[in-house]
């Protein structure tokens, strides 16, 4: 079986469903891995330091299967799932060869004035 294949499988039965968002246009639901990167030192891209103390963002990585192109997206494009907004920091293709086997992306979680204007 091809190896990209066997990632989609993966991906369906692992996943959560989302919906990709770009300006108007919206993807049907499909299944995307999206967990927590929970290492503060590989995670804290930018902290926010205010008169409060420090806020930190909180940071995902997206695993996507080939179908869905995350790299042709504008840079406003947005991923939603259930009640839960993510924009895209970074995006990038796995290849190999010349096949692309998924896509894995990293998001930064939506919060408060952000999730509400987005």
């Amino acid at each position: 079986m091809n190896k990209k294949y066997v990632i989609k499988n993966q991906i369906n039965k692992l996943g959560s469903t989302v919906i990709l968002r770009n300006n108007e246009w919206q993807s049907v639901p499909y299944k995307a891995v999206i967990f927590p990167m929970w290492r503060r030192k590989s995670s804290n891209f930018e902290s926010l330091v205010t008169e409060l103390g420090s806020n930190f963002s909180e940071y995902y990585l997206y695993i996507g299967s080939f179908e869905h192109n995350i790299c042709s997206l504008s840079d406003d494009a947005l991923v939603m799932r259930g009640g839960e907004l993510f924009e895209f920091k970074n995006r990038d293709a796995i290849v190999i060869g010349d096949e692309v086997i998924y896509y894995n992306a990293v998001l930064k979680k939506l919060k408060g004035v952000d999730a509400i204007e987005a």
